[in-house]
């Protein structure tokens, strides 16, 4: 369901960067109005670190070109 459902995360890190997803992450949920926001995890630098090494990684696998767009 990526990027039907909610943001694309195979190819976040090469859009956005690590530094990027940690903050990210952090500010949830905005409490933007009108919009689906994730909830806050309370995840320890340690374990964002994890998440943004685990997207690199991830963003480095051939994929095919899918999706076929950069936002999914």
């Amino acid at each position: 369901e990526g990027a039907y459902f909610a943001p694309e995360l195979g190819n976040v890190y090469k859009r956005r960067g690590g530094d990027f997803i940690k903050g990210w992450m952090q500010a949830m949920p905005t409490g933007a109005p009108g919009r689906r926001q994730m909830p806050q995890f309370n995840l320890t630098d340690e374990e964002l670190d994890q998440l943004v090494a685990f997207l690199k990684y991830t963003s480095e696998i051939n994929t095919a070109n899918w999706p076929p767009n950069i936002e999914g």
